[in-house]
C-alpha cells in the first residue's frame, strides 16, 4: 500500500491543484503580513514542503500559464531571504554543525526559476527586483547580493539582469533618490565580480559611463550625484575585465573622447582618466586572439593618443602618455622597473622581461615613427618642467624599448634622445629673466640630460654591444667626475661643488656620430654581444657575495 501511495504522489499536479497549493503557500509564508512582523510568523516546515511539491510535481507549461506564478516566486524569495538572514546572523559558532533553518530554500528557489526560464526570464528578473524594492531590502546589501547570486546560478542569461539593474539605477537617479542608488551600486559592484556573467556587451556600460562622467563633471560635493562617483567608478572597473575583446576595444574608443575632448577641469580629467588607464591595462595594442579585428582599431587608438600627447594642455599630454604606456605593456610588471630614471649597469641583473613576439607592434611603430617622434618632442619641450612629467615620458620610452627590443626601436629612440639633448643643450635664456628663473631652467636641463642617460644605459643593457657599452660608460664616468648633476637620479634641487662643470663640454654629452657608429656596429655587422648577467640569489649557499666573512651585512651590501 505504501508503494501505491508513493506512486500516486509522484503524479503531476493539475492546474487547479497547483493553484490550491500556491494559496496554501502564500498563507504559510505570511505574504499578507507586514514585513516587519513576518519572519517569526512563517510556518517554515509547511512552507518548504508545499514549495517542494510545487516545483517537483507541477508541469512546466501549467506553472507558466497560471496567474499565481508571481506568487510562487515571491514566496520563494521570502524563504530565501530568511535563509540568508539566518545564515549570516548565526548567533553562535556551534550552530555551524547543525542544520540551518530554511536550509532547502535556495534549492527550491532555483528549481522554481528553472520552471520559468528562459521563456519568462524578464518576468523572473522583474519580480525579483520588485521584491527587493517593496521589502526595502536594498539597504540590507548582503541579502540582495546573495539573492541575485542565486538567480545568476540558474540556467538563465546574466546580461538581462545587468541591464535591468542599470535601468533601475537610472530611474532612481531621475527621482533624486541618492540613498537608494548608493545601496544599489554597492550591491552591483559585488555581483559584477562573479565569473558567471556571459554575453556582456558595452551597451550596458554606456549608461554607467554617462553616469560616472556626469558625476565627475559636476565637480562639487554640494551636488548629490558627485557623491556617487566612486560607486560608478568601481562598477566600471569591475565590468571592464568581463568584456569580450571586440566589445572592450569598442568601449575604449568610446571612452577616449570623453576624457580627452570634453571640456572639464584638470582634477576631473585625471579622475575620469584613471578608468581609461584601467581599461588600457587590460588591453594590448595588438591582441593575438583577435588580430584581424584589432589591427585597424589599434592604429586609430595610437594615432589619437599621439595627437593628445602633442597637445598644449599638460594634463591631456601626460594622461595620454600614461594611457599609451599601459597599452604597450604586456602585463609583465616591467613599468615597476621604470618608476624614475636610473642607471642600468651592464653587469647587473634586473627584473625586466623582454618581449619576443613583437612583429605587429614593430610594424605599427615603423608606420607611426614620425608622428611618435614629433609628438614626444613637442610634449617634452612644452611639459617637462615638472619632475613627475619627465618620469612619465621616461616610462613611455623604456616601455617602447622593452616591448619591441629591436634595432629599429633602439635607433629611433636614440635619434629622439639626440634631438632632445640638442634642444636642451644650448637652451635660449631670457636676458631679462631673474636669477631664480635661470636656476630653475638649469635644474630642468639637468633632469632632461639625466633622463637621456638613463634611457641610453637601458638601450645598452638590452642590446649589450661592446662598442656602445664602451662609449656610454665613458660619457657616464666623465659626468661622474665633472658633472654628476647630469646623471640620474633626478632631484628637485641640485647642489654644485666648485669642481663641477656647469657649462657645455663635448665629453659630457653624447655625440651623434659616435652613437650612430655604435648602432651600426651593433645591428649592421652584428658585433659580439656581452653575456647577460645571471640572476643571483641573495641567500644561496654558493653566492659569491657571501665570501667576505660570510656576514649578513656583506649579503645586503651586494658583496
Amino acid at each position: 500500500m505504501g508503494r501505491l501511495s508513493a506512486l500516486f504522489s509522484r503524479k503531476k499536479l493539475t492546474s487547479a491543484k497547483t493553484r490550491l497549493l500556491v494559496d496554501q503557500l502564500k498563507t504559510s509564508c505570511g505574504v499578507f503580513l507586514d514585513p516587519t512582523i513576518r519572519s517569526p510568523n512563517i510556518q517554515e516546515a509547511r512552507a518548504l514542503k508545499i514549495l517542494r511539491q510545487i516545483v517537483t510535481r507541477s508541469q512546466r507549461h501549467i506553472v507558466q500559464y497560471i496567474p499565481e506564478r508571481d506568487a510562487i516566486l515571491e514566496c520563494s524569495l521570502i524563504l530565501v531571504q530568511n535563509y540568508v538572514a539566518h545564515l549570516r546572523l548565526r548567533p553562535s559558532p556551534l550552530k555551524r554543525f547543525r542544520q540551518e533553518p530554511f536550509a532547502d530554500a535556495k534549492v527550491l528557489f532555483q528549481a522554481a526559476i528553472d520552471l520559468l526560464v528562459p521563456e519568462m526570464l524578464d518576468e523572473v528578473i522583474d519580480t525579483t527586483l520588485k521584491f527587493l524594492q517593496t521589502e526595502n531590502l536594498w539597504q540590507v546589501e548582503f541579502i540582495c547580493v546573495e539573492i541575485l547570486m542565486f538567480v545568476l546560478e540558474c540556467r538563465s542569461p546574466s546580461a538581462p539582469l545587468l541591464s535591468k539593474l542599470i535601468d533601475r539605477i537610472e530611474r532612481f537617479l531621475a527621482l533624486s533618490d541618492i540613498g537608494q542608488v548608493r545601496h544599489m551600486l554597492s550591491v552591483l559592484q559585488i555581483v559584477i565580480v562573479s565569473q558567471r556573467w556571459d554575453l556582456m556587451e558595452y551597451s550596458e556600460l554606456s549608461k554607467l559611463v554617462r553616469f560616472y562622467h556626469s558625476s565627475v563633471m559636476i565637480g562639487t560635493s554640494r551636488n548629490q550625484i558627485y557623491e556617487l562617483r566612486r560607486g560608478f567608478e568601481k562598477c566600471l572597473k569591475n565590468l571592464i575585465p568581463r568584456l569580450s575583446i571586440g566589445d572592450l576595444y569598442s568601449f575604449f574608443v568610446m571612452m577616449l573622447p570623453l576624457v580627452f575632448d570634453t571640456d572639464m577641469s584638470d582634477e576631473a580629467r585625471i579622475e575620469f582618466g584613471s578608468t581609461v588607464e584601467h581599461a588600457a591595462s587590460t588591453m594590448t595594442v595588438y591582441d593575438p586572439r583577435n588580430r584581424m579585428h584589432t589591427a585597424q582599431v589599434s592604429t586609430f587608438i595610437v594615432e589619437y593618443l599621439l595627437r593628445c600627447i602633442a597637445s598644449e594642455d599638460p594634463t591631456r599630454s601626460i594622461l595620454a602618455c600614461k594611457v599609451l604606456t599601459k597599452l604597450l605593456e604586456r602585463g609583465q610588471h616591467n613599468p615597476n622597473q621604470f618608476q624614475s630614471p636610473t642607471i642600468f649597469h651592464m653587469d647587473t641583473y634586473y627584473e625586466i622581461v623582454l618581449a619576443t613576439d613583437f612583429a605587429p607592434l614593430q610594424e605599427l611603430l615603423v608606420e607611426q615613427r614620425v608622428h611618435l617622434e614629433q609628438a614626444l618632442l613637442q610634449a617634452i619641450e612644452r611639459h617637462s618642467q615638472r619632475k613627475m612629467n619627465v618620469e612619465v615620458f621616461y616610462q613611455l620610452l623604456c616601455t617602447l624599448l622593452v616591448e619591441a627590443p629591436s634595432g629599429f626601436t633602439a635607433s629611433a629612440v636614440s635619434c629622439l634622445l639626440l634631438k632632445v639633448q640638442k634642444m636642451f643643450l644650448n637652451y635660449p635664456t631670457d636676458p631679462d629673466s631673474s636669477m631664480l628663473a635661470d636656476q630653475q631652467q638649469q635644474q630642468h636641463n639637468n633632469r632632461i640630460h639625466a633622463t637621456i642617460m638613463a634611457v641610453m644605459t637601458l638601450i645598452n643593457w638590452i642590446h649589450r654591444s661592446g662598442s656602445m657599452n664602451a662609449y656610454i660608460t665613458q660619457v657616464l664616468h666623465n659626468r661622474f667626475d665633472h658633472a654628476p648633476s647630469l646623471n640620474p637620479p633626478l632631484r628637485e634641487r641640485y647642489r654644485y661643488a666648485p669642481h663641477h662643470v656647469s657649462w657645455y663640454e663635448r665629453r659630457l654629452f653624447f655625440d651623434s656620430l659616435e652613437i650612430r657608429y655604435c648602432l651600426w656596429k651593433c645591428f649592421r655587422i652584428s658585433e659580439e654581444k656581452i653575456p647577460k648577467p645571471a640572476r643571483m640569489r641573495t641567500r644561496s649557499y654558493n653566492d659569491p657575495r657571501r665570501r667576505l666573512d660570510g656576514g649578513t651585512l656583506n649579503v645586503f651590501a651586494g658583496m
